[in-house]
């Protein structure tokens, strides 16, 4: 406080002069758009302008078109509207890492847990960029649902999937290159 004003963060300045400030100790409490002081003097702050700002009305420095359907962003809002649906959809779906699922033989019953594999593979990569972390960061087990998009029908049957990840399948028959394609996905909840 200088002389009579008092300075609000943000870089409002209120007038005080008109009020009695030959005083002891004066408090001051601010309650919805009112700045009281003790001895009961009230200002009524609502016309200041504090620059809050909606999202849409904060514009992008630099617009782009972040969608990519031809037209350029200008604010804030605008890039959220175009993106959530990409972000909320695109980003919660991603492929495990390869697993080896030994067809050689045939039988029934088969298990490998899915969510084990992810986690021990992301857990323990065997090479990273320089400064990466030694660790893929990972979802709780309950955190994701889990598909197989496609299995060789000609080496897999009966598969179900447990909702923490771990899959059971029979074996009827061998790839004939010795190489079957199983297609996991993982989404998030």
């Amino acid at each position: 406080m200088s002389g009579s004003d008092l300075s609000i963060s943000g870089g409002n300045t209120i007038d005080i002069s008109s009020i009695d400030t030959d005083t002891d100790d004066q408090t001051l409490s601010l309650s919805g758009n009112d700045l009281t002081i003790s001895e009961g003097n009230t200002i009524d702050i609502s016309g200041i302008n504090t620059d809050n700002q909606d999202a849409s009305e904060v514009n992008s420095d630099s617009p782009v078109d972040v969608d990519g359907d031809g037209n350029t962003e200008a604010t804030v809002e605008d890039v959220i509207q175009d993106i959530a649906p990409i972000t909320s959809k695109a980003a919660r779906i991603f492929y495990p890492p390869s697993i080896a699922i030994d067809a050689s033989t045939n039988g029934t019953g088969r298990t490998v847990d899915l969510y084990a594999q992810y986690v021990a593979q992301y857990g323990t990569p065997a090479v990273a960029s320089a400064g990466a972390p030694a660790a893929i960061p990972t979802y709780a087990a309950t955190d994701l649902y889990y598909y197989i998009t496609y299995a060789d029908p000609t080496v897999f049957a009966n598969m179900s999937i447990d909702a923490n990840g771990e899959l059971t399948y029979d074996i009827i028959g061998q790839p004939a290159d010795y190489n079957a394609l199983i297609n996991v996905v993982f989404v998030v909840k």
